[in-house]
């Protein structure tokens, strides 16, 4: 190590030494001790191997349905005293075992003076291409029926950024401004049929041409408390209101609004009882004159949906689509031996066509228990089997470490 400091060498390569003895110590201290303590140094390792700066394996599915994806990622940090500004980058490329890929490349940009709380204006700037040749439709609405189950493909790029500016108290405005380029195909297999045997534009908008969209928006984030605790009660509340202006002038041009509410309570006693969280999440997509939403960009529930967001488990991915939806979550977890732990959930919600249709009523239902490996309050991979819905059982597994996802809208800030 003496020697390595004296030799001249770039940063990069510094970057690449100091990733390599760390990695080499975490993995000597993990089998130099032995019980509980061992599961911590393996938690140590796996942070180490999978984020921080340097060269990282990129492993978890890329959409639901993509099958297992592999990859790389490349990642950095650094900070300038004059001004004082800490920049973060991230190159990312994975592929799936079914043919979805994706690669990307993002920019975090903060401010990093001292202040007496943790919270600095923020900018982000990336770029993503998506890849997914067999993804699942079922047509529109609450009624649509697993028989009309068709695939399609769609390929998708997005280039931007957004800026989170610190307000007074716990609240964070957002703003932002992106590109969205969508093309979709048809696809099929033994098994299903291609959409366009099953539906045409009239029941499935934007079935019959790309679009292409400059996107523009904002928001408000709040949270609670100011500085994050371990245990005791914590609420997040994050909205969203966009606008996607069809640049290419056909009548696919909406607006969408995005609320999630996040609660999640943990007893402040030395003996475990776990975390119980309530989720509530709210799209209400807008429309004027003959413009419809796309299908490929309307929200799903039932399994996971393309932002890898799992809700109403018991269901097939992207079972219910529609511009509108309304979802509750409840789930309640506990460690069960270092990193493992148990979760139990009940899921209820519903997609609907105008938001004025969105109510409580008529509901779709999902229970369901499994596993997580977590890194603190990060599930990395979640197993779970979940029922009730009149559809069956889905059994089922998440898995993630990856910089990128498409976002909450189409990837898109």
């Amino acid at each position: 190590m003496q020697q390595w400091a004296a030799s001249h060498h770039s940063w990069l390569a510094d970057v690449q030494h100091k990733e390599a003895v760390d990695l080499m110590r975490a993995w000597c201290r993990m089998f130099e001790t032995v019980g509980f303590d061992k599961a911590g140094k393996g938690i140590d390792f796996g942070h180490l191997l999978f984020t921080g700066d340097g060269l990282h394996p990129a492993l978890g599915g890329i959409v639901p349905q993509s099958g297992f994806a592999g990859g790389l990622a490349y990642n950095l940090e650094r900070t300038t005293q004059q001004p004082s500004i800490r920049f973060g980058g991230s190159v990312e490329a994975r592929g799936s075992v079914n043919g979805f890929w994706e690669a990307g490349a993002r920019l975090d940009v903060l401010s990093a003076a001292d202040k007496l709380e943790s919270r600095h204006i923020h900018a982000t700037i990336d770029a993503e291409h998506y890849s997914l040749p067999q993804l699942t439709y079922f047509g529109q609405g609450n009624a649509s029926s697993p028989a009309n189950e068709s695939l399609f493909g769609l390929e998708q790029t997005t280039a931007g950024g957004h800026l989170d500016v610190p307000l007074i108290k716990a609240f964070v405005l957002v703003a932002g401004l992106a590109g969205l380029w969508n093309s979709q195909s048809g696809a099929s297999n033994a098994d299903h049929p291609s959409i366009d045997r099953k539906f045409t534009a009239a029941d499935a908008p934007g079935l019959d041409r790309p679009t292409s969209y400059l996107v523009s928006g904002g928001g408000l984030d709040w949270f609670y408390p100011l500085v994050p605790r371990p245990s005791g009660y914590s609420s997040a509340l994050s909205t969203g209101f966009r606008f996607f202006a069809d640049t290419n002038g056909a009548p696919y041009s909406f607006r969408r609004m995005d609320g999630i509410w996040i609660n999640r309570y943990r007893p402040p006693t030395s003996f475990d009882f776990g975390t119980v969280s309530g989720t509530i999440r709210f799209v209400a997509s807008y429309t004027t004159g003959n413009n419809r939403m796309p299908f490929y960009l309307q929200p799903t529930i039932g399994g996971a949906d393309i932002n890898n967001v799992d809700d109403l488990e018991s269901y097939r991915d992207y079972r219910f689509r529609a511009p509108s939806t309304l979802v509750f979550q409840a789930e309640y977890t506990r460690t069960i031996w270092g990193p493992l732990a148990f979760l139990g959930f009940y899921d209820t919600g519903r997609v609907a066509g105008e938001r004025s249709d969105i109510e409580i009523s008529h509901m779709h239902h999902s229970f369901g228990a499994g596993f997580a490996i977590q890194f603190g309050n990060s599930p990395l991979m979640k197993f779970y089997y979940a029922w009730s819905g009149g559809e069956g059982s889905h059994t089922t597994y998440t898995l993630n470490t990856n910089n990128f996802g498409p976002g909450a809208a189409a990837g898109v800030f």
